[in-house]
């Protein structure tokens, strides 16, 4: 019998509340069962091939303007930045090890250097180092007590990169993430970056469960850490304000909640295959949180922390509400739903294309994607709640109070939805969406 099908033999016993969980625990399961297929290719050769040839012409001094040329926008004066990328190593399996080793040294992009940060246990670190007889790689024992945090800060400071880079043993760089990475250096001069990921397997040969992130989004980042891998620092900035002691498990989570988010950019490309096995750990999740209530502590800002059923995700309780608690939140939408629990409304990008469209509430999407709080472009005034001092606004764009508003549905209501949210997003305010606010649809 379905998923479905076994719901209508329990639904009679079961009360309101337990008949919804059965509901959604079927909706997800079904939803697992039909995962679209997903396979990674590299670039193609000739690609690669002209990456390396520009690689080495910059390298050798040429412009990059010159270059790349006119089809290609770049800032002016842009300059190929150098990377220092760091591997910080503990007694590890050797075969990881030397495959993040070569991933590195066979990117097409030529401009960097990598450190290996070594606990000093054992000499096979060094060893596999020795022969490979490269002289962009560095080798530090950091067996002096200080800690790989404080190791790594003094790493960076010795480092000559513009740009930082760690990733964990086992990680797999694609061929031409440094060159992807580069190459939105010179076009943003950004001073944080990050990029899209998947996850491979022991042997390395096969890639699964891609994330394709969105761009910065402040409260995403509040519920999910999804720029830890791959994160890109300007070397500059990093040393500014560093990595810090009580924050072993989710240092880069910590550095990005204190970092300013003015200079962030989004590579919507996969750029590394990331080795991990199961769930974060516990002791990760506690440190994710520790950093967001102290995030939240420094600006006054009145929160509780808490992770939510859904593994590795935070839940943010506002006190007293949203409004009080942070100024600058001016809309908080969610899910527009029909009679059959279908989403028929909600969180609009860009282009007023409205995000799981036709989904039932209670799936839950790729790295749960759909039941996860992040900002939006726009949102569905049929399920919207809007910061008092909007009130005004409001009545000149719907042509009737906020409290008294009945709404039903139709394509002016769209087009003014999305008129208020681009009014409101002018003022200064953020719109955010969040997928716990429902609202049945009136016809």
């Amino acid at each position: 019998m379905s998923p479905i099908g076994l719901i209508r033999n329990k639904l009679t016993s079961a009360g309101a509340k337990s008949a919804e969980q059965i509901r959604a625990a079927a909706v997800r399961a079904t939803a697992r069962n039909r995962k679209e297929p997903y396979s990674y290719k590299d670039p193609q050769e000739d690609v690669l091939l002209m990456q390396e040839t520009v690689s080495e012409r910059m390298m050798e001094g040429e412009e990059p303007s010159v270059v790349l040329g006119s089809s290609v926008f770049l800032r002016e004066g842009a300059l190929p930045p150098f990377f220092s990328i760091f591997i910080t190593v503990r007694e590890p399996d050797l075969r990881l090890f030397r495959a993040t080793l070569t991933s590195v040294l066979q990117q097409t992009y030529g401009s960097f250097e990598l450190y290996i940060l070594d606990h000093g246990i054992s000499d096979q670190v060094r060893d596999v180092i020795g022969w490979y007889r490269e002289k962009r790689l560095h080798y530090l024992d950091i067996s002096d007590g200080n800690g790989p945090l404080g190791m790594y800060n003094r790493a960076a400071a010795q480092a000559e990169g513009d740009y930082i880079l760690r990733i964990e043993c086992g990680d797999l760089l694609t061929k031409d993430a440094l060159f992807e990475a580069a190459l939105a250096i010179m076009q943003t001069d950004a001073e944080i970056l990050y990029a899209d990921e998947d996850r491979r397997d022991a042997r390395g040969k096969h890639f699964s469960d891609p994330w394709f992130k969105p761009d910065f989004s402040i409260d995403y980042l509040f519920a999910v850490d999804y720029m830890s891998r791959i994160l890109i620092v300007r070397r500059s900035l990093f040393l500014a304000l560093r990595f810090r002691d009580g924050y072993e498990e989710a240092p880069e989570y910590d550095f990005i909640l204190r970092a300013p988010k003015s200079g962030i950019h989004h590579i919507p490309r996969v750029l590394c295959h990331v080795y991990q096995k199961g769930n974060p750990p516990a002791d990760q999740i506690d440190c994710r949180k520790r950093a967001l209530e102290d995030y939240f502590r420094v600006r006054n800002t009145r929160a509780a922390v808490r992770p939510s059923r859904l593994t590795g995700i935070m839940e943010i309780e506002y006190i007293p509400d949203i409004f009080a608690a942070r100024p600058m939140v001016g809309i908080v939408g969610g899910k527009v739903l029909n009679e059959k629990h279908r989403i028929i409304g909600g969180m609009l990008d860009e282009r007023g294309n409205l995000l799981f469209a036709g989904w039932d509430e209670a799936e839950e999407g790729p790295r749960m994607i759909a039941q996860t709080t992040r900002n939006a472009w726009s949102v569905d005034v049929r399920c919207m709640k809007i910061r008092p001092e909007l009130q005004g606004l409001y009545k000149e764009v719907f042509g009737c109070s906020y409290e008294g508003h009945i709404m039903h549905s139709g394509d002016q209501l769209g087009v003014l939805s999305r008129e208020f949210c681009a009014r409101v997003r002018e003022m200064g305010y953020t719109i955010i969406w969040n997928p716990t606010l429902k609202r049945i649809a009136r016809p």
